[in-house]
């Protein structure tokens, strides 16, 4: 398992790899079977969507011994990364009889308590790393010393032990060999695309509007109000589209705090209000997941303005739904390209200024069925292909 309530996007991540290995034809997956492993016992409302499609759901303790260590930025990184047996976590993995383990990252103990590196104490047991993307890299002044370290060591340790990593975009792959030319890891590509599920298309989302008090034609923008999401190119937009006598409505769901820059939302509040558009902001925080497709079902076009991902699911669920996106110009946003996107460029509020102006009809609010059909059907082939793709690499793994 990965992800959790501070990154959403690794339980989705994990979520629609199990609904697209569950829907291949059974005569596809004959003689494998999917398990799911976490840290802690999943939401029953997840738990029960995947079930279905899994031989088992084990939830383990990731208890770890209490440490202290003068030097906290070298416990930090020894905490994780150390040689350690991992044995109760190896006992588990031999007694279950698995044959392969994905995805591993450069931090397995926050989810499952297993520390680098791995091949000591896996046995005959296969394992396949996953990266999702080299933000430390591009990004630095983002984390601190420890983060950086913390990563960079981890994921050296992947380079030299793992056969196969994983990387949601072929740019992320690109920045592993450029990054890693000498790794003996190969790297293997595998977009992940958002399962649509019969339950979103059967609620109301005028009455998830309703209850939110919101206008009936509004933007929105689905991410954490982390500082590389790029909010604030957004509010300079819409104050810059406001002095030209322009007032669209815009709806931000998601986490409202950063851990790294604890004062970054409020500084986003500071800019709303002195820039003169509270009124046409709405800030719902985090909310449910099937009242933000709702709301994105609902919305005229989903804004995706972040100067960083590494495959944004906000485009991959507007891709299932049939909505028009905003994306910023960054390399994996132009990869994933979802149907009739506007790319703006990403520093640039003029140029979202003029994205938005082209996208707002003012014509009746969402969802277009026509538009929705066509998508649902063209996402139930794009899971398909996730599955298959998984799959071969999968079978790559223990070949």
């Amino acid at each position: 398992m990965q992800g959790g309530a501070g990154w959403a996007g690794g339980s989705e991540y994990i979520r629609n790899l199990v609904l697209a290995f569950g829907q291949l034809p059974v005569a596809e997956r004959e003689g494998f079977e999917l398990s799911l492993i976490s840290g802690t016992p999943l939401a029953p409302e997840l738990a029960q969507q995947l079930q279905p499609h899994l031989a088992g759901i084990h939830a383990l303790s990731k208890d770890l011994p209490p440490t202290t260590v003068p030097n906290r930025v070298r416990w930090l990184i020894d905490r994780r990364l150390r040689s350690r047996p991992n044995t109760r976590f190896a006992e588990f993995i031999a007694a279950q009889r698995f044959d392969l383990l994905y995805p591993l990252t450069y931090d397995n103990l926050y989810n499952i308590g297993v520390a680098l590196p791995l091949n000591n104490a896996l046995g005959q047991c296969r394992w396949a790393g996953w990266i999702p993307d080299f933000q430390h890299r591009f990004m630095p002044e983002l984390f601190n010393g420890s983060e950086i370290a913390k990563r960079d060591a981890g994921i050296g340790i992947l380079t030299r032990e793992a056969r196969n990593i994983v990387f949601s975009s072929q740019s992320a792959a690109e920045d592993f060999r450029r990054f890693y030319p000498k790794a003996r890891a190969q790297a293997r590509v595998l977009h992940f695309h958002t399962n649509p599920t019969p339950s979103w298309f059967e609620a109301d989302p005028a009455a998830v509007q309703g209850r939110f008090h919101l206008p009936n034609e509004f933007l929105l923008v689905s991410n954490q109000f982390w500082q590389h999401k790029n909010h604030g190119t957004l509010f300079a937009a819409l104050a810059l589209l406001r002095e030209r006598g322009l007032q669209p409505a815009l709806v931000c769901t998601g986490q409202t705090s950063d851990f790294r820059k604890k004062d970054y939302f409020n500084s986003l509040l500071r800019q709303i209000h002195e820039s003169g558009i509270a009124s046409q902001v709405h800030v719902l925080g985090l909310i449910e997941r099937a009242e933000q497709i709702q709301l994105m079902r609902r919305c005229a076009a989903v804004v995706q303005p972040s100067l960083f991902e590494g495959w944004s699911t906000v485009l991959e669920d507007a891709r299932a739904l049939g909505k028009t996106v905003i994306a910023s110009d960054i390399a994996v946003h132009r990869e994933q390209n979802p149907p009739g996107c506007v790319f703006f460029t990403k520093d640039s509020p003029e140029d979202l200024v003029d994205a938005i102006t082209g996208v707002l009809s003012g014509g009746a609010p969402g969802p277009n069925p026509e538009t929705e059909s066509v998508a649902r059907a063209t996402a139930e082939q794009a899971m398909l292909r996730y599955g298959r793709d998984f799959l071969g690499i999968v079978k790559e793994c223990l070949s």
